[in-house]
């Protein structure tokens, strides 16, 4: 029987993990972060405490406030929020290197995808992805759990197909198709189908997808090890956990 304390650790750790990637990436030229991703790590710390008390650092933004530009947006001190980022992170990996790491297979329910075809592509790739994490095939198991993200938004958008392409984030291409994964990630943000959260952990893999291709690898400078793979999966689990 599973630990579903444990699980949640792990979880926590992942999510955590993207977070700070995506606020490494907005604020590394900046000593100051956006309102929006403050509010994001405020949520959730808040989410995580709640279900489990004291596991991490409270956090309050006020305590980071740099200045308003004119009441629209807030800006934070960032580097303050990287060290309290950093201190929660610290706390997750302790807890989490402190479970099982032993992979095995589970199945998951994709009932909620009502595209037949999308389905079953994404039942034998979960399977597959699985497989990787086990046989220690880290750039395989990156890049088809970037598909499998792609596979779920691209059923997403199709469920509500006029909400999509009017969403201010839709491209000009019409056929759902062939819009890529950041097309399928922000129409689903901007029509509500996904939370800002996913949205975000989504963006942290959505980087590697074209990892198939050696001189984006090189160009790039991407990791491609164990933490970048389980990052990958468990974003791809906090998807469809969401949504089923």
């Amino acid at each position: 029987m599973k630990d579903t304390n444990q699980d949640a650790i792990r979880e926590y750790y992942h999510s955590l993990k993207g977070i700070k990637s995506v606020f490494d990436e907005a604020t590394a030229s900046s000593h100051m972060a956006d309102g929006h991703l403050v509010d994001e790590y405020e949520k959730f710390i808040n989410d995580v405490n709640r279900e489990m008390p004291n596991l991490l650092t409270p956090f309050n933004k006020q305590e980071f406030f740099s200045h308003s530009n004119g009441g629209r947006s807030s800006y934070y001190h960032s580097d303050g929020i990287r060290v309290h980022l950093a201190r929660n992170l610290g706390t997750l990996k302790v807890r989490a290197d402190n479970v099982s790491d032993t992979p095995a297979t589970e199945t998951k329910s994709f009932d909620f995808i009502t595209n037949e075809e999308l389905r079953k592509i994404i039942e034998r790739d979960y399977q597959e992805i699985q497989r990787g994490i086990i046989s220690g095939n880290w750039k395989s198991t990156i890049i088809l759990s970037g598909g499998a993200i792609e596979t779920i938004l691209l059923d997403v958008v199709q469920k509500d197909s006029p909400a999509a392409l009017a969403s201010g984030k839709a491209p000009s291409e019409t056929d759902f198709n062939k819009w890529d994964l950041n097309d399928l990630i922000e129409v689903s943000l901007d029509t509500k189908l996904v939370t800002s959260q996913v949205a975000s952990l989504s963006h942290t893999v959505r980087s590697y997808r074209n990892l198939v291709h050696p001189g984006v690898e090189l160009r790039k400078g991407l990791k491609i090890e164990p933490e970048e793979a389980k990052i990958a999966l468990q974003v791809l689990n906090i998807l469809i956990r969401d949504l089923s």
